[in-house]
């Protein structure tokens, strides 16, 4: 017995400077398309493609998270638009945090969702975010558009 155990040490010493054990798990790293029919070959027909954006957003990528969601992107002149069909309703929303206290419910275009203004400031070119649930599923959306933009663009979404 007192001959296995050194043996086993050396084993384990082994094992672990050749990074078999002990070792960080893999970082998985989102997956990216850089059109929109890559995006809908690589990540299927559901991705959360808007069929109205307005004047000035063109496309610029679409990527899926670790955890499922798809997130295309929009730039514009007047910042990005980010546009996301979430993994589940309680998936965080990428993109930049919107702080505000004030929730509101907006209601227009066959929309209802939850609206937050950063700093509560309603004003255009504001940063704010938008969830809702579309036909059983999860979205989000981030930008600066004008408030009557905001659900326009969401309800064009999967039409």
């Amino acid at each position: 017995m007192k001959h296995i155990l050194p043996s086993i040490l050396l084993l384990c010493c082994l094992l672990a400077a050749a990074g078999c054990i002990g070792t960080e798990p893999a970082v998985v790293t989102p997956e990216y398309a850089g059109t929109l029919d890559e995006a809908r070959e690589v990540f299927g027909s559901d991705i959360p493609a808007p069929s109205y954006l307005p004047e000035g957003y063109v496309f610029a990528n679409a990527t899926r998270s670790p955890d499922g969601s798809v997130t295309l992107t929009y730039n514009s002149t007047a910042g990005d638009l980010l546009v996301t069909r979430l993994s589940s309703p309680d998936a965080p929303c990428p993109g930049p945090t919107v702080a505000g206290n004030e929730k509101r419910i907006v209601q227009g275009n066959g929309i209802e969702g939850r609206l937050v203004y950063e700093g509560d400031d309603p004003s255009e070119g504001s940063l704010w975010l938008l969830r809702w649930n579309w036909n059983d599923a999860p979205f989000c959306m981030t930008g600066r558009l004008p408030a009557g933009e905001i659900t326009k663009v969401a309800a064009s979404i999967g039409k």
